[in-house]
C-alpha cells in the first residue's frame, strides 16, 4: 500500500481507459511545433473525447497552477474519463482553488471520478474539504470510502479530532476505518477524542468507542476502567477484551472487584479468562505442606527435588491439611538448594505459622556473609537479610505481637527493599542497596538456622509451622494476601 493510493491500482473501476487513437485532432501538433505553446484550453473543448482526456492528462503532468481555470470547467464534462482525468491532474497541481470543484465532484455519478476528487483533495490537503471526505466514508463504492480514509489522514489536523472520531457512531463506517483516520492525529490526541465518545448516550457508540480504543492500542486504561461499570453489558465486556492489551496490577486490581460484582455470565467468564491467561499466578519454586505427614522426610511438593530431612519435627494438623510442630533443637534441614538460586533476583518466602514462644527461626538461608531469615524476636514478626560480608544488617520489622494463632507470613526481597507482611498486609520496609549478589554459602533450614545467623537469633522455633513456599520472584501485596486467603 503506497502513500497516495492505497488501492492494488489505481484503475480497478476505471474502465474506458483506453488508448485512443489520433488523427488530424491530434492537439494541432503543427502549430505547437511552429509556437512551442499549446492551446489546452481548445483541446479540453474539443468534440474528441481523446483530445480532451489526453489534454487532461498532459495538464497533469506539466502539474502548472497557471492551468487550473483550464481543468475546472473540465470537472464538468459529459464523459466520465474526462472528468476523472481532471480530478486525477488538479491533485498533481495541487492548487487550494480547485477544492471547491473537487469537493462537489465527490457527488459524482461515476465512481472513478470520486475516488480521484478524493485523492486530489487528499494531495492538496485543504481543511475545507473535511466534511465532504467524511461524508464519502459512506461512499456505496469501497475504493472511494478507501481514498477518502486516505485523504483525511493526509489532513491530520488536530482540530478535527472530534469530527473524526463522530464517525465511530456511524455504522455505516468500519471501527478500523475510523483508527487508521484517527492515528494520524497522534496517540494523545485519538485517544481523547475517542474517550470523549465513551459516555455517549447510545450502547453502540460506547461500544465502537471501547473498540476504536482496542484498535489504537493506545494507553487508555482509567478510561476503559471507568467503562467496567457500564449499564450495557455488551459494552462492559468489550471493554474486558480491550483491557487486555493494559495489563498491569491497576487492571488486575479493578477486574477482580468487578468479578464480584458482575452479574452476566459472558462478562464474568470473559473476566475469568483474561484473569487466567494475563495474570497467571506465581508458582512457587519450592512448596513443604507437610501434608503427607512424613515424619522423616519434607517433600518438596512441586516435584523439583527440594526435599528435607526433618529433625525432630512431628506432624500435626495444620492451617491447611498436615503440619510439623517444632521444640527447641529440631527443625527442617534442606542443605544448599541449587535448584532455588537468590542472587540478582527478587525472592519471597512465607509460611503459616501458630507460635508458642516469642522468638525463633521460621525459615532461614545463609549465614552471616549471605541470606536470609524470616523470624520472631520479641513476639513480633522480621524479615531480615545480609547481602554480603562485613556488610550491613538490614531488616523490616513488625510492630506488633503475632499472638499464640495461626497467622500467616511473608518476606519479600526486591530491587531496592525487604518487606515483611504479616496476614497478607505489608507491615514494614527496609531500603536495601539491591538483590542478594551472591547464593547463600550455608545451607536452609525451617523451625531453626544451623551455624550463624543472617538476621539476629538461630533460636529455634517453638509451634507449629505449616505450608512453606518458596517464589523466585518478589510477589505483590495482592499476589501474597491471595495466598493467605485474605482477600
Amino acid at each position: 500500500m503506497n502513500d497516495k493510493m492505497r488501492l492494488a491500482g489505481k484503475f480497478v473501476l476505471a474502465l474506458g481507459l483506453v488508448a485512443f487513437p489520433f488523427g488530424s485532432h491530434c492537439l494541432a501538433a503543427s502549430s505547437e511545433a511552429q509556437t512551442g505553446q499549446r492551446d489546452y484550453g481548445s483541446d479540453l473543448a474539443s468534440p474528441v473525447l481523446a483530445v480532451r482526456v489526453q489534454a487532461a492528462i498532459e495538464l497533469g503532468r506539466r502539474a502548472d497552477r497557471a492551468t487550473t481555470p483550464l481543468l475546472l470547467p473540465a470537472l464538468k464534462d459529459a464523459v466520465p474519463a474526462v472528468r476523472r482525468e481532471a480530478a486525477k491532474a488538479l491533485g498533481t497541481i495541487q492548487d487550494a482553488r480547485s477544492v471547491p470543484a473537487l469537493i462537489e465532484a465527490l457527488r459524482d455519478d461515476d465512481a472513478n471520478v470520486r475516488m480521484y476528487a478524493a485523492y486530489a483533495l487528499g494531495e492538496i490537503r485543504d481543511i475545507r474539504a473535511a466534511d465532504a471526505l467524511l461524508q464519502a466514508l459512506r461512499d456505496i463504492q469501497w475504493c472511494v470510502r478507501d481514498q477518502a480514509a486516505w485523504a483525511l489522514r493526509e489532513l491530520s489536523a488536530s482540530a478535527l479530532a472530534d469530527a473524526y472520531a463522530a464517525v465511530l457512531q456511524d455504522e455505516a463506517v468500519e471501527v478500523a476505518t475510523a483508527t487508521w483516520i484517527l492515528r494520524s492525529l497522534g496517540d494523545e490526541a485519538a485517544l481523547q477524542a475517542v474517550s470523549r465518545l465513551l459516555q455517549a448516550p447510545q450502547p453502540a457508540a460506547r461500544l465502537r468507542a471501547v473498540r476504536a480504543l482496542r484498535e489504537l492500542n493506545t494507553a487508555a486504561v482509567d478510561p476503559l476502567l471507568a467503562v467496567l461499570e457500564d449499564p450495557d453489558a455488551a459494552v462492559r465486556q468489550s471493554v474486558v477484551e480491550a483491557l487486555e492489551r493494559t495489563p498491569g496490577p491497576a487492571v488486575k486490581q479493578a477486574l477482580t472487584a468487578r468479578l464480584g460484582v458482575e452479574p452476566e455470565t459472558p462478562v464474568r467468564a470473559a473476566i475469568e479468562r483474561l484473569l487466567r491467561s494475563v495474570y497467571p499466578p506465581a508458582e512457587p519454586a519450592a512448596w513443604w505442606s507437610f501434608d503427607d505427614q512424613d515424619p522423616l522426610t519434607a517433600r518438596d511438593v512441586t516435584g523439583r527435588g527440594n526435599d528435607g530431612q526433618i529433625r525432630g519435627g512431628t506432624p500435626v494438623p495444620g492451617k491447611v491439611g498436615a503440619a510439623l510442630k517444632f521444640a527447641t533443637g529440631s527443625y527442617v534441614g534442606l542443605g544448599k538448594v541449587p535448584k532455588l538460586p537468590m542472587a540478582n533476583q527478587g525472592l519471597t518466602v512465607m509460611a503459616w505459622i501458630q507460635s508458642e514462644a516469642d522468638r525463633g527461626v521460621v525459615v532461614a538461608r545463609g549465614g552471616a556473609f549471605c541470606g536470609y531469615s524470616l523470624y520472631l524476636l520479641d513476639g513480633a514478626a522480621k524479615f531480615g537479610i545480609r547481602r554480603e560480608q562485613d556488610g550491613p544488617l538490614y531488616v523490616a520489622a513488625g510492630r506488633e505481637p503475632v499472638g499464640r494463632e495461626w497467622v500467616h507470613l511473608a518476606g519479600v526481597i526486591r530491587s531496592d527493599g525487604i518487606e515483611l507482611y504479616v496476614a497478607g498486609k505489608r507491615a514494614a520496609r527496609t531500603q536495601t542497596d539491591g538483590f542478594m549478589p551472591g547464593n547463600a554459602g550455608q545451607g536452609m533450614e525451617i523451625g531453626g538456622d544451623l551455624g550463624n545467623s543472617p538476621a539476629e537469633l538461630t533460636d529455634s522455633f517453638v509451634g507449629i509451622i505449616d505450608e512453606v513456599k518458596v517464589y523466585l520472584t518478589a510477589l505483590s501485596e495482592e499476589e501474597i494476601a491471595e495466598q493467605c486467603g485474605s482477600k
